[in-house]
């Protein structure tokens, strides 16, 4: 059957998209520096969308991945991987862009990493809603007038091509990825999660 990996991203934590109403000029999800209302969620809990596990976390040098060319080294995992889930947006437009599945020098798989744009209230690319949040940070204070969405990506991996040891993304400021989960086949039968 199938479970479910919640991945660590906090070593890889380059920008910060959500900020407290005090510390709302620390926000830089966009260039006009806004986030995401840090009051309505909580860093460490473990939130299910759409039945996928994701947990939200946070360190010094922020909550998300801008992505900028990283390499996110994969986990062992005692199975087959299906599928990474990804909870993040787009900024600037909705923006999609290549992720390569990689083991050592040797490329596997490639595939597109899609996300909407946070203040679009459809999906672009068929992501799926993960959740609304009540209102915007700016740099001046609360701005209620938009309620920004998080959206999920969902990027099949064909197994017969290898075993992934870590992911590459390209280089594009406007994609955020919060959390990743990834889902694995295993036997024997079963629904289990698996949090690192």
């Amino acid at each position: 059957m199938r479970f479910f990996h919640a991945m660590d991203l906090r070593p890889y934590f380059n920008n910060r998209g959500f900020t407290y109403e005090s510390r709302c000029e620390e926000g830089r999800l966009t260039m006009g520096s806004s986030s995401f209302p840090a009051e309505s969620i909580r860093f460490g809990r473990m939130y299910r969308f759409d039945g996928i596990p994701f947990r939200y976390q946070t360190t010094e040098d922020g909550d998300n991945i801008e992505t900028s060319g990283q390499t996110v080294a994969l986990p062992w995992m005692p199975g087959t991987l299906d599928c990474v889930h990804a909870l993040g947006v787009s900024a600037n437009g909705d923006s999609f862009d290549r992720i390569s599945f990689v083991a050592g020098d040797r490329l596997l798989h490639t595939a597109r990493l899609a996300l909407t744009d946070f203040v679009s209230d459809r999906p672009a690319f068929g992501d799926r809603l993960a959740m609304t949040l009540p209102y915007m940070h700016m740099v001046s204070g609360r701005y209620a007038h938009v309620r920004p969405n998080l959206w999920i990506c969902s990027i099949p991996y064909p197994g017969e091509t290898g075993a992934a040891r870590a992911l590459v993304f390209e280089d594009n400021p406007s994609m955020h990825i919060f959390a990743m989960t990834l889902e694995y086949r295993r036997s024997p039968n079963g629904l289990r999660t698996v949090y690192s």
